[in-house]
């Protein structure tokens, strides 16, 4: 029998990973998912707690293709939601 180390999440008991990258990259996705929650909270009024959530993990899950909009390519951001959704469909070949 082998022995697997398991890494887990500091900030979400109910994950766990092989590797320690990842773990930390989870961690840190969720640290500014909550970071950017409690910015937005603060600063637009009338959302709910749940949608200052969805919009934290929104804008951790993506950081990168915001950056790239940010830096000048705004465009990016259509393309990219393109993408998830055609990986999203199920596609049926006749």
């Amino acid at each position: 029998m082998a022995v697997v180390t398991l890494y887990m999440s500091d900030r979400d008991s109910n994950q766990t990973f092989t590797d320690k990258k990842l773990a930390d990259n989870y961690d840190k996705m969720l640290e500014l998912a909550e970071n950017v929650s409690l910015w937005i909270e603060k600063s637009i009024d009338g959302l709910s707690e749940e949608q200052v959530e969805s919009i934290g993990m929104l804008i951790a899950e993506n950081k990168e293709v915001l950056a790239k909009a940010i830096k000048g390519k705004p465009e990016i951001l259509l393309q990219e939601e393109q993408i998830e959704a055609d990986e999203k469909v199920t596609k049926i070949s006749a």
